[in-house]
């Protein structure tokens, strides 16, 4: 039986979305301590440097959409796959704070070219049918990766030191994302002699109008325009929507080994408890992809929703049980920010398809890295000015219920007429 060659595009974008993210946001980190040591630096100048990274992102995010007007995607993937492994050969020879600061300027353009945006616009174009489980294949690579690269690396590092630890990485930036860019991605299904889903005429599920992606799309409104798109009542509650999902799911992660903390948890049941949330959170990315392929997008939008307010609230309640509640809240939490960041993907491609999507996606990116980052901040600082995260978890519960009538009355845009 012949293998539809979207499935092995989608393997492409995971290996390489796991590298680059698992990576620069989950291991790097694993450096800082001994680059303070040797560079002279504080904590601040090198936590300056990820702040320098999701603030590019978020503003570079928004020229997305006019690149790939000018350039097709599978080209600025390998654009940025280069510039990465060029990115971390810097790194490993750097003798000076600044050379640090633009190693992270370099990652942000990498993370625009390679990053999410191109990959999901690749699989909105490979995929109909099962848009849903693909998006969630790809973005369990954020998971994988944090789980894969972080073992290999700190044994070479304490071995060899940092110098050699970065000049692996640059290998596996190599492996993983620059040979699968050149080899493997193709811009369309049509590339490839086939259609999305590789579904063909004979089959009944086959869909004419979504025969050749580069013209026209199944699930897509092809008649708007940005200008357009930003006059519609549903892109701002949406884009509401967005901002609070990451707002809550960057906050969480990035404090709650600090909440742990304040509860005097033990480290070996916290260590558990991040285990099972990181298992969670793979599950709720697959299993949210999967049903938005079968049910109603909205529907699974607002159960995924729904299931974030439930695990903000176990989290709110831990401070008095955090024996009997750590495990509930890492099932319940891992599932819902999981299948909340999957279902922001979905929803924009099936509310904002077509012509307008690249610039679309290019904007809630921007609103997502933007919250993510205030979610981070915001909890943090509650907790340093009140004493206790419970003030900040009490607002997440109050935002994520507005989320969820926002997700009610969500409607959505109907195909402009010709």
């Amino acid at each position: 039986m012949r293998i539809f060659y979207g499935w092995i595009v989608l393997a492409a974008l995971l290996i390489a979305y796991t590298a680059t993210n698992g990576i620069t946001v989950n291991t790097l980190p694993m450096l800082f301590p001994v680059l303070g040591e040797e560079f002279g630096i504080n904590q601040q100048q090198i936590t300056s440097a990820p702040a320098l990274l999701f603030l590019l992102t978020a503003v570079l995010s928004t020229l997305f959409g006019i690149l790939v007007e000018k350039f097709d995607v599978r080209n600025l993937t390998i654009t940025g796959s280069l510039l990465f492994v060029g990115a971390y050969l810097l790194l490993s020879g750097m003798t000076a704070y600044w050379q640090f600061l633009l190693v992270y300027v370099l990652f942000a353009v990498c993370m625009i070219l390679t990053g999410i945006m191109p990959s999901v616009l690749l699989i909105t174009r490979w995929f109909q049918k099962y848009r849903g489980i693909a998006i969630g294949v790809l973005l369990m690579g954020s998971s994988l990766g944090a789980a894969i690269f972080p073992p290999i690396v700190g044994p070479i590092m304490h071995s060899s030191g940092w110098r050699t630890a970065a000049l692996v990485l640059t290998g596996i930036i190599a492996i993983c994302v620059l040979i699968p860019m050149l080899v493997v991605v193709r811009n369309y299904p049509s590339d490839k002699g086939t259609v999305p889903d590789g579904l063909y005429p004979s089959s009944s599920e086959y869909d004419a109008t979504g025969a050749d992606a580069r013209t026209n799309s199944a699930t897509m409104h092809t008649g708007y325009n940005m200008q357009e798109v930003l006059s519609m009542p549903v892109f701002y509650l949406l884009a509401f929507v967005t901002a609070v999902m990451w707002f809550c799911i960057v906050g969480v992660t990035q404090n709650q080994t600090l909440f742990f903390k304040d509860l005097a948890m033990e480290a070996s049941f916290s260590t558990k408890v991040l285990f099972v949330f990181g298992v969670c959170a793979m599950i709720g990315k697959l299993l949210f992809g999967a049903l938005s392929d079968r049910f109603d997008k909205r529907s699974i939008m607002l159960l995924a929703t729904l299931n974030l307010t439930l695990g903000s609230s176990i989290l709110r309640l831990m401070e008095n049980n955090p024996a009997q509640l750590a495990m509930v809240y890492a099932v319940i939490y891992g599932i819902g920010f999981s299948g909340a960041f999957t279902m922001i993907q979905v929803m924009i491609a099936e509310y904002f398809g077509g012509l307008s999507y690249p610039k679309v996606l290019g904007v809630f990116t921007m609103i997502d890295t933007l919250a993510g980052s205030a979610g981070a901040f915001v909890l943090g600082a509650m907790r340093t000015a009140m004493g206790s995260y419970i003030p900040a978890f009490t607002m997440m519960i109050v935002l994520c219920c507005l989320a969820v009538v926002c997700v009610i009355i969500l409607r959505k845009p109907e195909p402009k007429q010709a």
